[in-house]
């Protein structure tokens, strides 16, 4: 099984001293279930600074086709949209561009969906907020099991902390391992890696 987890610097691990981000944490927590699941499953990280989701709808695709094996079942986990408001990326073309990718990536393999999580700034806070309450319904138009990161996080004192201590938008080590634990306690994210 080859998975693909897409996305802007959230998705990447900024911030985190230990470079792993939430996603590094959970292939650690999918390994140590089975340690044969290392040589078995590989976890592709293509989340990168910056990238609206704009920028990922241009390559999701070319990135994904490369990482395709023969004979081997590929998994698709999107997460992105926190860069968006820095971009100026509308709302509307946003969903239209997610729509695009979630139609696509679903005819490919198991396709998930994760929201922006909360910002320290208020104004870029509710901005992705708003995005991400309009990707939930277009996921759940779409038949995508969609996880809504932002209620636990903004909820949570530590969390948003990290964010204060750092630049506003990217946690550090804990922030990611709070993203991390969350994350592994939603069903579908939980059977695709086995943990």
């Amino acid at each position: 099984m080859v998975i693909c987890f897409l996305g802007d610097s959230l998705t990447q691990g900024i911030g985190d001293a230990l470079a792993l981000g939430w996603v590094g944490r959970l292939a650690q927590a999918s390994f140590a279930v089975d340690e044969t699941r290392a040589t078995a499953l590989t976890v592709c990280n293509l989340g990168l600074r910056g990238d609206s989701s704009l920028r990922v709808a241009a390559r999701w695709r070319e990135e994904t086709d490369r990482r395709r094996r023969p004979g081997e079942d590929m998994a698709f986990v999107f997460s992105f949209g926190a860069a968006d408001r820095p971009q100026q990326v509308a709302r509307a073309a946003a969903l239209e561009a997610t729509r695009g990718m979630l139609d696509a990536a679903k005819a490919l393999g198991r396709t998930l969906f994760i929201t922006p999580p909360p910002a320290h700034n208020a104004d870029w806070a509710a901005l992705n907020r708003e995005l991400g309450l309009g990707l939930l319904d277009l996921c759940a138009q779409l038949g995508v099991p969609a996880f809504d990161l932002y209620p636990p996080l903004a909820a949570s004192a530590a969390y948003m902390a990290s964010l204060a201590a750092g630049d506003g938008i990217h946690p550090d080590a804990a922030g990611y391992d709070e993203m991390a634990n969350h994350l592994r306690g939603w069903p579908p994210l939980r059977e695709l890696m086995g943990i």
